[in-house]
This record gives structure tokens, sequence and C-alpha cells, in this order.
């Protein structure tokens, strides 16, 4: 109120007041004031930003509609009679080549209406590329939308967190294609996951070892694809995935066997999770279907469930599948089936309240 006030009567606002207003502009508004009223460029500065969605690779980072990339300018070769770039001195050999006497830093920016610009820098690309970070993501900025992960660059690794705020991630993480699961951890050094409401995560080999980490273990929602595993590697992963608590774990893995389908259902059936806790196994082979089946009724045999229909798939192919008894007051349904032939069959399960299913003969 005050600050409105103040800003009414054409008075110049205090400090706090100030801070306020700032920390609630956007992204784009803050660069302008950054550009054109140098009195408030330290205060800038200063404050955590807000964004909506951020992408990381390694030489390139991205701002809601905003992209920079950072990279090594081509030094020159030279010639009898003069310098040429490095593509020409490959169609004419030089026999004399001057190194750069400067560091040689690029960076590209991509933006709104189309625009584009090409700096060349004194610096190296990586310290180009880390005082950026620092700039924009230092003091605590706040993302509220999807933060995207396709690599990070070298100075991550490395680069001490001391006096580093956390990144406060609001929603989504997209771990895209990372090479190791060396990048994810990196990340997690600079990152509060905390308010972080799902993951999706397409792994294989490389880097799904980082499953059984406490950030995939705790967040409400989890999207795991995996491709192919290390021989040898399988039953680690595995344990991962039983040890995972998420609200809801959508996995999609085509070498999922029917005994690890049993395995997690005893888990669950041991377990304290809570209604509404869901499994989603999607399903790519050319059994899928048969295999599908098979799971319910070795499941329905083995644990004393009953054949069942899901309470709200209606009339729904899917609704039908197996209930088991838990613990006094719960049950956990299973249900799914085929989806299409261009997309993978599904089995679910859900910790549900007795008597929520309905029974069939």
């Amino acid at each position: 109120m005050a600050a409105t006030t103040a800003a009414s009567k054409g008075k110049p606002l205090g400090y706090e007041p100030t801070q306020t207003v700032l920390k609630h502009l956007k992204f784009d508004t803050r660069q302008e004031i950054h550009r054109h009223i140098p009195t408030l460029r330290k205060t800038n500065a200063l404050l955590p930003y807000t964004f909506n969605n951020v992408g990381f690779t390694k030489n390139s980072i991205s701002i809601d509609n905003s992209h920079w990339s950072f990279g090594e300018r081509p030094y020159e070769r030279r010639t009898g009679e003069g310098y040429e770039t490095r593509g020409d001195a490959r169609r004419t050999p030089s026999p004399v080549r001057t190194p750069p006497t400067l560091k040689t830093g690029t960076v590209s920016y991509y933006g709104k209406g189309y625009q584009r610009l090409h700096f060349e820098t004194e610096k190296s690309s990586e310290e180009c590329h880390e005082r950026f970070f620092d700039t924009f993501f230092k003091n605590g900025t706040v993302i509220q939308g999807t933060v995207q992960i396709s690599g990070l660059p070298t100075f991550m690794h490395t680069k001490k967190t001391e006096g580093f705020l956390k990144i406060r991630m609001m929603s989504k993480l997209r771990l895209a294609h990372i090479e190791t699961s060396r990048i994810f951890y990196d990340f997690v050094r600079f990152a509060d996951f905390g308010k972080l409401k799902s993951i999706d995560f397409r792994a294989d080999w490389m880097n799904a070892d980082c499953v059984g980490a406490p950030e995939f273990i705790n967040c409400p929602t989890l999207k795991l694809s995996i491709g192919n595993l290390k021989i040898g590697n399988e039953n680690k992963h595995m344990i991962d995935i039983y040890n995972l608590k998420n609200q809801h774990l959508t996995y999609k893995y085509n070498h999922f066997k029917i005994d690890q389908v049993e395995t997690m259902v005893e888990k669950w059936l041991s377990s304290n999770r809570e209604v509404g806790t869901r499994f989603t196994l999607k399903v790519f082979s050319m059994e899928r279907y048969e295999k599908i089946l098979e799971m319910f009724d070795r499941c329905r045999q083995r644990f004393r469930g009953v054949w069942s229909k899901h309470p709200g798939l209606g009339q729904s192919f899917h609704a039908n599948g197996v209930t088991i008894p838990m613990r006094e007051g719960w049950e956990l349904v299973m249900f799914g089936g085929f989806e299409s032939v261009y997309r993978p069959d599904t089995l679910e399960m859900e910790v549900m309240k007795e008597g929520s299913s309905v029974k069939r003969a």
C-alpha cells in the first residue's frame, strides 16, 4: 500500500518497495531496466529472477523465449600475404600459424521477434557461460514451469556452491538423453527439489543408476522410460524401482518380467502407501497383451485376489482387472490392457479404500 501511495504521488520508491516491484516483473522487463536505468542495475542484479521455463545444454541456456549459446571463435592462420580463416586455410595449406593472443569466446543470442545477435569476447566460452549462469541463477531463482536438461557445461562439475542460493523448481524437471548420471548429480548441487511436482526421465544403460537418488524416490510424480540396461545391472535397477515412493510412477520398460510385477505387488502390499498411490507399467512387445493377462492371473492366484473393475473407468475395457486385499480398510486394484497396435499396452495398480472396486464373476 505504501509503495502504491508513493508512486501515485510521484515520489521515488524506497529501497525495499523497489525490490518488491523488481522481483515481480517479467524477465524481459527487468532486462530493459538493466539496460536503460543504470541506477537500478545493482539492485536488479542482486534479486532472484522468476522464469516460466528454462533449458540447459552443454553449451547453451534457454530462458522462456530467449536462447543463448556459447562457443569458440575460429582463430586465424597466417599465409604469405595476410590472414585466412581456419576454413580457408584447410583449402590453402599455410606454412605459418599464428595462435590467438586473446581468449576467443563467442555468445549468440536468439530471442523475441526473431532477433539474432552475435558477440565476440575476450573470455573463453566456458567463462562466458559461467558468468551468465551466475547472473541469472545464483540468487535463488524460481522456475515455475519446466526445467529441461540435455547436458551441462563442464564448469558445473567443479564449481563451488558456497554463496549460491539454490534454484527453486516449482513444477517439472525433464531429463532428456543426458550422457551420464553425473550430469544429474552436478545439477542437484545447485537445485532445490523440495517443491518439485514431477520428473520426466528418459534413461538408458549410461545413466539409469541415478534412479535410486532421493530426488527420484520422493518426487510426487515420476515418468520413467528405460531403453536398455547394462548386462548385470538389471537387479540393481529393479531394487531402485521397488524402493520408489512416488504418488504416481509411470514406468515404460519393454523387458519388464511377470515375476518382477509379482515382486512389485508384494512390496506394495507390505508397505504403508496412501490411498491414491498409483503405478503405471507400459509394455511394448510381441506378446504384450497376453503378458498383461498373465500378470493379472498370476497375481490373482498368488495374493488371493478377485476379478474386478476399476470404479472410475466405467465400461472401458481398461477397467477390467484384479482386486487384492491389503491391510484392514484398503485394497490394491490392478487394471489396464490393450491400447492400440501403435501404442504400448498398460498395466496399472492403485491403492483404494476397501470396497471401492466393482467385483465381477
